[in-house]
């Protein structure tokens, strides 16, 4: 008794029960009868076909226990098992989720015992059916039982029944020359507003900032489970002017008013992987941005041609992600902490271009780089700004010209890309630089222009110092040189020891005549 309960709490436990009640828009398939069953889909999808695969009989044993009868598949062997009593038990130690996703697995191989297409309606109800133990096929899938103290189930279908969009970076802040690699995820339906689904068009800005975008995968995944790849359809596709269309429904040939057949569940989700590399284009503390979209078109069976979704859903779902570069400052000081101009530094990897005096932007950065980068100059202030480096990018810089006069830098430089304290560039339109790369204008929807300007001073507070302290330097011909006074001092030292020398032996030789 206690494991025959077991198995009725098991397969209750796997699926969503509501009320019994039936709505007055209830598409209803199969008679009614004495001593028969029915299972109501509740939110079912336009479009679906249903189906309930009936696993084993059931009947109600003594006290109203559930007793299952009847051969196991051999597909189900691993979690069912017969009892001494003939009776269909779960095996001990089996979980609730090992049992569903078995049945699952099965029923999905087998025939329906009833089908249907839904046809909208808020429910899809199977009736006349034989007490049992039923698997409804759908997108998610689910179990129920019929019994006669239980002869009618209710079914909440999990297919998503909304679109939705969702836009992610693989990293918050990049450096420029980086690989930025974006993930698009939808939700999608089959139908719109009682309209059919025939396409989806995805759309993204795609700004400049980006370069070289290549849409690395394109996922339609049925089931919600993107490691199983037999359940995956991968479609070999790029964005053409900013857009990737993907039909979703075929036309039947020959039908007349014209109709389509779904090419994917309800709910079936488009998973997009792109990549692009991050411009010099890109705004120095700023959040770059771009949108990706997803819009349906639609068969009209009142009209003569396909057509977006009316309203609300003729407007496309939508998704941001950001992504941010920083920059780095270091300043040359005296001993006194004064200015001093004239130094140069590398760092291993780093490729920079000039932007102006003292101000560098990042080509490529490889931290794993062993060669020296380019060269960089401070400005006549001592200070030199790296632009366009991912957030906390650690750098360790080598000073390779001194100011005249000074000794040069030793132990390491470290050099840590910073958050500016102010925001640098304030933009809500396309970005305009000239031949150097200085951002010189920004255009708005209205093609209003209005200059912006860095602030890289903010930066300062937070630069690197490296300082140099003064030193002599070994003068060049025409002077009059140091070896003078080496040889004026070894000399010395020679005639100091002479002289120790010849005095310890006087004293020697007169304390010997002494004695």
């Amino acid at each position: 008794m206690k494991t025959t309960k077991k198995l009725f709490t098991v397969l209750l436990a796997v699926i969503m029960v509501l009320a019994l009640n039936v709505t007055a828009f209830a598409q209803t398939e199969g008679t009614a009868a004495a001593n028969k069953g029915s299972i109501t889909i509740t939110n079912p999808a336009k479009g679906e076909t249903y189906g309930v695969v009936k696993i084993f009989d059931a009947v109600e044993g003594q006290n109203g226990a559930i007793i299952y009868t009847g051969t196991i598949p051999a597909a189900l062997q691993s979690v069912f098992e017969t009892n001494t009593a003939g009776n269909i038990v779960v095996k001990n130690g089996v979980t609730d989720a090992a049992v569903l996703a078995a049945v699952q697995t099965y029923a999905a191989n087998q025939t329906a015992t009833a089908s249907a297409v839904a046809n909208g309606d808020s429910t899809l109800v199977f009736q006349g059916l034989d007490y049992g133990y039923y698997a409804v096929k759908s997108t998610q899938g689910a179990n129920v039982t019929i019994t006669s103290t239980n002869p009618n189930a209710t079914v909440n279908d999990k297919n998503t029944t909304e679109i939705t969009a969702e836009k992610t970076a693989e990293a918050a802040s990049y450096s420029i020359g980086d690989t930025v690699n974006y993930t698009a995820t939808f939700d999608t339906v089959t139908y719109v507003d009682d309209k059919q689904v025939v396409k989806y068009t995805i759309s993204d800005t795609l700004p400049e900032f980006l370069s070289n975008v290549t849409v690395t995968s394109i996922i339609i995944d049925e089931d919600g489970d993107l490691t199983t790849t037999n359940d995956q359809t991968t479609v070999n596709k790029q964005f053409t002017n900013k857009q990737i269309e993907i039909d979703w429904a075929n036309e039947v040939a020959g039908s007349d008013p014209k109709t389509y057949t779904s090419l994917h569940n309800n709910g079936a989700k488009i998973v997009i992987e792109y990549q692009g590399t991050l411009t010099s284009v890109t705004n120095i503390n700023a959040a770059d941005t771009n949108t990706v979209s997803i819009q349906p078109s639609v068969w009209n069976p009142t009209s003569t041609t396909v057509e977006n979704p009316p309203e609300p859903s003729s407007k496309p779902w939508s998704d941001s992600a950001e992504i941010t570069t920083y920059a780095a400052a270091l300043k040359k000081v005296d001993g006194e902490g004064n200015a001093l101009a004239g130094a140069a530094f590398t760092v291993p990897g780093l490729v920079v271009e000039q932007v102006s005096a003292g101000v560098y932007r990042v080509v490529s950065y490889d931290s794993t780089g062993a060669t020296a980068g380019t060269p960089m100059s401070t400005d006549a202030n001592g200070k030199l700004y790296i632009l366009g480096l991912a957030s906390g990018t650690s750098m360790t810089a080598t000073e390779t010209t001194t100011p005249a006069g000074y000794n040069t830098a030793t132990g390491t430089i470290t050099i840590v890309a910073q958050e500016l304290q102010t925001t640098v560039i304030e933009s809500n339109g396309t970005r305009y630089y000239d031949a150097d790369g200085n951002l010189v204008s920004e255009s708005s929807a209205t093609t209003t222009t209005t200059n912006v300007t860095r602030n890289l001073e903010d930066l300062d507070a937070a630069a690197t110092s490296v300082v140099n302290q003064k030193g002599g330097e070994l003068p060049s011909t025409g002077g009059i040189g140091t070896t003078l006074f080496y040889v004026l001092g070894g000399i010395l030292l020679i005639g100091a020891a002479v002289i120790l020398i010849s005095r310890k032996r006087a004293e020697s030789s007169k304390k010997s005549t002494e004695d």
